[in-house]
Order: C-alpha cells, then structure tokens, then sequence
C-alpha cells in the first residue's frame, strides 16, 4: 500500500508512475471508512504554494480537518496545507507566552495562527499572499471562535516591513524560507525567535546552516527533524534565537 496523508476526509496521494491510482484509490476508500474522497497530487507548484491535483474519487475538494481541537477549513486545490506538522504546530504552541505578539509569515489557512490562539492569549499577524489562503482564514477564525488573529494579504516581504516588531516569527516555507530570513530579521525584537522551517540533505551540517547564508544575529536554539521528505532530504525544524 503506498503512503498517503488525509486531511479531513480526503486522502492525497501523491502520483507515481508505476502505480494504478484508480486503483489505489479503490483501496483507501475500502480500508479507511472516514475517506470520502481521493486527490492525486502532483507537486507543489508556484509562490502561492498550490498543489497540482485532481480528485479521482468522491465530489469535494474542500474539507474541514480537525487537531489539536481545533478545525481547519480548506480547499486543498487552492490552498496548501499539511497534516504532518500537526505535532510540530503544538510544539510551537507549547513555546509561546500569552501577551506576545506573533508574525506568521506564511500563514495559509492559519493552522498555525488558529492553534496558538486557541491556546495562547496572543496578537498574530498572520499573511499571506493567496487570496484564497486569507479567505480560508477569515472563515477559521470564526469557526474556532479565536481572537488576536489579523489577516493580511500580500507579500511577506512587504507585510514585514509594515508591522510592528513582533516577539515571534513563524516561517513555514520549507523550501525558500532562507530568501525570507533578512526581513524576518527586520521585523522582529531582539531576543525574539524564529521558528524556521527549510528542506535540506539528511547529512547537512546544520550548525554552521546561517552562517553560510550570512546571518550573523541568531543563534540556533534547538533543531528537529519533522519528517522525511524524500529519501535523500530531511524537513528540518530550527529555533533561532535573535542576538
């Protein structure tokens, strides 16, 4: 059976060449009840970080995914979202203070905006530059009644020039957060932290990652593999802290 992620009652699968998707959609659909619908995707495309997919089973791209006792609305065709960063989403959750003042670069749907102000008495900025990610969340926060959480549409790196210094930043951009980290800079107080996200080699000598980008004003607090991305490239968790 191959591997495949649900989110809500969608299974995503992602193509391979040598597999009979029909198939294998037939399968998930008579193994997991809670499946109702089928999308075979076929990569990750574009700065709006919409996936390629086709729905092969059932008649909806659009779900309600629950975590963490939170529920996320989303339409997976015009919006990416992960179901594998649910854990590290509550790791981040459990580092946050009430009173700080959040910037979610890379918001999306906001599942990690939601899950910090279902918990954390907070102010997230939360932007994004897909209409439709902004659109999701504005619907989510009224369907987890939480507070503290503003959308802005538009461009990360215009966005972090416009707010306040925050106390926090959230990167989730795995594979161009590192052209993003010199306004992330700008837009948080020292002492601040960054949780960043980047897809690098399984052996990457991750000490020495910021100084080879030439980022002098961080120090790297923890670092954590998420999850396997492909057989050769690890998603790789950092916490920097700003000097």
């Amino acid at each position: 059976m191959v591997s495949f992620d649900i989110v809500g009652d969608i299974a995503i699968v992602k193509y391979r060449e040598d597999g009979d998707m029909e198939k294998i959609a037939n399968e998930i659909l008579r193994r997991h009840k809670n499946v109702k619908n089928v999308a075979v995707d076929y990569g990750v495309y574009g700065e709006e970080r919409i996936r390629k997919i086709e729905l092969i089973r059932g008649k909806s791209m659009e779900t309600i995914h629950k975590e963490f006792n939170i529920r996320i609305k989303v339409d997976i065709s015009k919006v990416y979202f992960s179901p594998r960063l649910a854990t590290e989403r509550w790791r981040v959750v459990q580092r946050v203070k009430d009173g700080e003042t959040i910037y979610d670069m890379f918001t999306g749907c906001g599942p990690f905006s939601i899950m910090i102000a279902k918990y954390r008495k907070v102010k997230i900025f939360a932007g994004d530059i897909n209409k439709y990610a902004i659109l999701y969340l504005i619907e989510n926060i009224k369907l987890n009644r939480v507070k503290g959480v503003y959308p802005l549409l538009g461009d990360a790196k215009v966005i972090s020039e416009k707010i306040p210094k925050v106390d926090r930043i959230i990167m989730n951009l795995p594979h161009n957060s590192k052209d993003f980290l010199p306004y992330a800079l700008g837009a948080i107080k020292r002492g601040g932290e960054i949780h960043y996200y980047e897809i690098l080699p399984k052996d990457h000598d991750l000490t020495s990652r910021f100084e080879n980008l030439g980022i002098k004003n961080v120090e790297i607090e923890d670092v954590h593999r998420v999850h396997e991305y492909s057989p050769s490239k690890t998603l790789f968790s950092f916490l920097l802290k700003v000097i």
